[in-house]
């Protein structure tokens, strides 16, 4: 009987250490169509966010793998639990809370506002696109004065470059944007070149990796993410990979 005991305690301590194993790997949705910050490239996701995401848990021993999806997917998979998390998004009254938000974003981003190639406009803000139809797109964020005003008009597409498609052509009077994607869009579409131009500023927010209120390992993923982050902050590790997609 003693042996029984012994054997039946025995059972449950292993049961409770193996409930209590660290996660090793982790699943994490990226945005599949936003590159320099995060895209696919020959099949594979790559951009300055994956590689962000895989230093900081690399720093704490977990291998991060990417799930590339679009961005509302993304969002809204990390929303129910399916994904543990999803980046890239900017912080508002109207995503907070509805995730896990780290002590950190994963870095800057400058958005801007731009016109028609023509335009004769400079140094726009938010609040000038009041009553004005804006190119945005689908399920993005741009920071809480932009997202917060309903004033604005917005026409929405699925893809940013289908934004600046109709911002050319004359559908939209402007469009937001951010400024690297801008960039590599019209490297990709060079029928694009010299057709719009920055016009005004919408911010610099930053942009998280958000992780899940409804994924049973995301709290804890969360709280080793903050370490890993912060450990390739003070080793350097992040200012060289910042430097590298300059």
């Amino acid at each position: 009987m003693v042996f029984k005991s012994f054997c039946f305690g025995f059972l449950v301590l292993l049961s409770g250490f193996c409930q209590a194993a660290r996660v090793t790997s982790v699943l994490i949705g990226a945005e599949d169509d936003w590159y320099p910050y995060s895209g696919v490239v020959n099949g594979a996701p790559r951009g300055l966010a994956e590689d962000i995401v895989v230093a900081a848990f690399r720093a704490v021993g977990i291998e991060a793998h990417f799930k590339p999806v679009p961005y509302s997917r993304c969002m809204a998979e990390t929303r129910v639990g399916s994904l543990a998390a999803c980046f890239d998004a900017v912080r508002n009254s109207m995503r907070e809370v509805h995730y896990l938000w780290p002590d950190h974003p994963l870095y800057l981003a400058r958005i801007n506002i731009y016109g028609p190639a023509s335009s004769t406009e400079s140094n726009l803000t938010s609040t000038d696109l009041e009553g004005k139809l804006v190119a945005v797109t689908n399920e993005y964020e741009y920071g809480e004065t932009f997202d917060a005003d309903t004033k604005i008009e917005r026409s929405v597409s699925d893809q940013d470059i289908n934004g600046l498609r109709k911002l050319v052509s004359g559908r939209v009077n402007y469009m937001v944007l951010y400024e690297k994607v801008a960039s590599v869009l019209v490297q990709k579409n060079p029928v694009l070149r010299g057709k719009f131009k920055v016009i005004g500023l919408i911010g610099q927010p930053g942009l998280y990796v958000v992780f899940s209120k409804n994924n049973p390992h995301a709290a804890a993923l969360l709280n080793d993410f903050n370490a890993g982050f912060a450990t390739i902050v003070k080793n350097g590790e992040y200012q060289s990979i910042a430097d590298q997609w300059r």
